[in-house]
């Protein structure tokens, strides 16, 4: 009986550790832990000065270790088995964890005999961008045993939400895309899964994630639509403000129309499109920090749309 599996989610395909077309069904997940990212320190010392100073922090990867139960009939089988979990292996893929929220056994009687079989569910909503980065080690002279398999985040030290924020706006019944732990309510219409906003110059919303967005490789945009004209020769252009976070963005210098669209991916800011990074002086991108953000605009908003995964430590 299967209580505990990872689905690896590789190529827009999902692949389960206990049954799928590569390994069949002769593998069980024993154990899974996720390690906390690994932090590197700077630190400088200065003549005279007794002691070190503290510089910055760098948050390198996250280490997973999979334990995984084999067992044959042959041992023939064993040699086909390292080779295609190699092949479903390779590469770079999500893993997600899954578990069966009840573990009871059913009665059984000589008369009246049921499949013994958990339900399994997704622990929560999240995911984790890895790849194999050890040698898979499995004793071909054994038709069952133990062996342990060890993954390496790929980019993000962090796990990340299945959903995108604007799903959350939208979806009430789909609870596998978010985390009971990221205390979001049940309610569609909560201020807290409210992602869109109209006719404004101000707006606050709500961010789950554990670790701010601010760097170039998270998957985040923010959208606004214009409500008013811009000159090109207004000096004062049009400025958005994170307050928590202290962002300004200051467009000045293009002409802006009612119904114009500016989108911030992170990295480069666009019109319609088109990229105006030369336009935004300030060459800043909006900030999200853990809990409420509030955005603001010195012109009329049309649209805002906020919609970006969560990162999780």
């Amino acid at each position: 009986m299967i209580a505990h599996d990872i689905e690896i989610i590789k190529d827009n395909k999902k692949y389960k550790v206990s049954n799928n077309t590569f390994t069949g069904s002769v593998l069980e997940v024993v154990s899974y832990d996720v390690k906390g990212s690994g932090y590197d320190r700077e630190y400088s010392t200065v003549n005279g000065a007794q002691g070190r100073f503290f510089n910055s922090v760098y948050e390198e990867k996250k280490t997973v270790s999979l334990r995984l139960r084999y067992q044959v009939d042959k041992m023939a089988q064993v040699a086909h088995l390292k080779s295609n979990l190699q092949a479903l292996l390779r590469g770079q893929y999500y893993l997600r964890e899954l578990s069966a929220p009840d573990t009871s056994i059913k009665y059984e009687d000589i008369f009246n005999t049921q499949p013994q079989e958990f339900e399994l569910d997704y622990v929560d909503g999240r995911q984790i961008f890895v790849g194999l980065v050890n040698a898979i080690s499995i004793d071909t002279t054994q038709t069952a045993g133990e062996f342990e398999l060890e993954f390496e985040t790929i980019e993000l030290p962090y796990f990340e939400s299945i959903a995108y924020s604007t799903d959350l706006e939208s979806e009430s019944r789909s609870v596998e895309k978010w985390a009971v732990s990221d205390n979001l309510p049940f309610n569609v219409n909560d201020n807290k899964r409210k992602y869109t906003f109209h006719d404004t110059k101000i707006c606050n919303v709500y961010y789950a994630g554990t670790v701010e967005i601010n760097q170039i490789n998270q998957d985040s945009t923010v959208e606004v639509t214009l409500a008013e004209n811009v000159s090109k020769d207004d000096k004062n252009g049009t400025t958005f403000y994170m307050v928590e976070s202290g962002d300004v963005i200051n467009i000045k210098g293009l002409e802006l129309k009612a119904g114009d669209t500016i989108k911030f991916d992170g990295i480069h800011t666009f019109r319609n499109g088109l990229n105006i990074d030369a336009y935004n002086v300030s060459r800043r991108n909006p900030t999200l920090i853990p809990g409420w953000n509030t955005f603001r605009s010195t012109k009329l908003m049309q649209k805002v749309v906020f919609k970006h995964k969560e990162y999780y430590m």
